[in-house]
């Protein structure tokens, strides 16, 4: 008897355990949000703000202006960018799958369409070698080669507005070699294989501690990429544009296909509401938020692991190559927005905006010329003022062009 007593007592006290335990998961999972935004919520949210300014704003998914654009703008053709963004393609696996080329960026002498974090669409120039110049800014001496992702690139912005353009019409004649979605390692291979052609007085690479370590991480498996490590690697990229033009005409009826397809399918991306309970659910019974608060709050796992040790050996390398062509390295430490608009951040986000103290301090160990923009905008007394709509996103054009004027500074 005093068996089953205590089986009864075991049987309710595990029983009420596992109420307390689903009780508090439902409701963080009601009352805890996430730590990042969904693009739609993102979207809405610029909407709402376009609406209380009284501002002008395009409502249309980048698709949907992409097709309607290209009915007047025969030049216009999908971007495309060496970056994990395109990891799925088909033509990306089939060309890493049989040794072939892959261009850094695309489209070449072509129109592209930019974001619209302003909610305004813009149609951007790509020179002749795929990055997002216009030609006749070969047709004077270069000053500066802009290096880095979405931020160098000058994302959602036209080239005079973005930070090449604002240098150029300071005087410093500066051509835009970035490239969205990337990190360190795709910098180096274009400044190992441009470098000798464009002849710069100053190299400018731009880290972005959003997600250049966590790129770095996919950068770093690429067989290709991480023999630019090797001083003497190069696979004279522009003796192949015979290769490059073929690989950019298949991504760009592959993501206009995908395109398309988008269009047809209104709810190509949308997830039918049963669908969305069964998922919350199974979150439920897994206990998802329970193990995450444990995970990264109570063990303080972390969420990432990064190399800096390969980092910094880049940009050793992307300095060394600078000292090569007798020019000058300036590294440009990059903010994220959340540290200046209330945003939720990610564990692995929280690590990388730890780490800035310790990647400043080494690379200016390396006697690097460093800019921190951070050092700016924390004394900022209104700094929404340099993002779009004055919410999350890249920086609008008076961001860059104030960025222009920081680092104008550190020119020759």
């Amino acid at each position: 008897l005093i068996k089953i007593f205590r089986m009864k007592i075991f049987k309710i006290l595990f029983f009420y355990l596992l109420f307390i335990i689903y009780s508090l998961e439902i409701l963080l999972f009601f009352f805890v949000t996430e730590n990042n935004l969904s693009k739609k919520q993102i979207f809405n949210k610029r909407i709402e703000i376009a609406k209380k300014k009284g501002i002008e704003y395009d409502s249309r998914s980048r698709e949907e202006a992409f097709l309607d654009l290209k009915k007047i703008n025969k030049d216009l053709k999908p971007a495309f960018y060496y970056s994990p963004v395109f990891r799925f393609s088909k033509v990306f696996k089939d060309a890493k799958k049989n040794n072939k080329i892959i261009p850094f960026r695309g489209p070449i002498n072509s129109k592209s369409l930019t974001c619209a974090e302003d909610l305004k669409y813009k149609l951007i120039t790509n020179d002749k070698y795929g990055f997002k110049n216009s030609n006749s800014i070969y047709k004077k001496e270069i000053n500066s080669m802009l290096l880095g992702d979405s931020f160098a690139e000058g994302n959602c912005e036209l080239s005079e507005n973005d930070i090449a353009g604002n240098l150029t019409k300071k005087g410093f004649n500066t051509v835009n070699f970035g490239v969205s979605g990337t990190s360190p390692l795709v910098s180096l291979g274009i400044m190992r294989e441009f470098g000798k052609t464009i002849k710069p007085k100053n190299f400018i690479y731009l880290y972005y501690e959003g997600n250049d370590l966590e790129g770095l991480n996919w950068e770093k498996k690429d067989s290709h990429l991480i023999n630019y490590i090797n001083d003497n690697y190069n696979i004279n990229y522009l003796e192949k544009y015979d290769e490059i033009n073929y690989f950019l005409k298949l991504s760009s009826f592959e993501s206009i296909a995908y395109i398309n397809q988008f269009k047809k399918n209104e709810n190509f991306n949308k997830k039918n509401n049963f669908k969305i309970f069964k998922e919350n659910l199974i979150d439920i019974l897994e206990l998802k938020k329970i193990k995450y608060i444990i995970r990264h709050s109570l063990l303080r796992k972390k969420h990432t692991k990064y190399d800096l040790d390969l980092f910094f050996l880049i940009i050793k390398k992307m300095d060394l190559e600078a000292r090569k062509h007798n020019a000058n390295y300036i590294f440009v430490y990059v903010p994220h927005f959340s540290r200046y608009i209330s945003f939720p951040k990610s564990p692995s986000l929280k690590e990388t905006m730890n780490l800035k103290k310790d990647i400043i301090n080494e690379i200016e160990k390396m006697n690097i010329s460093t800019v921190d923009l951070t050092n700016f905008f924390d004394e900022s007394e209104n700094v929404k003022q340099y993002y779009p709509l004055g919410y999350i996103g890249h920086f609008n054009g008076s961001g860059y062009k104030k960025i222009s004027e920081i680092i104008v500074n550190k020119l020759n």
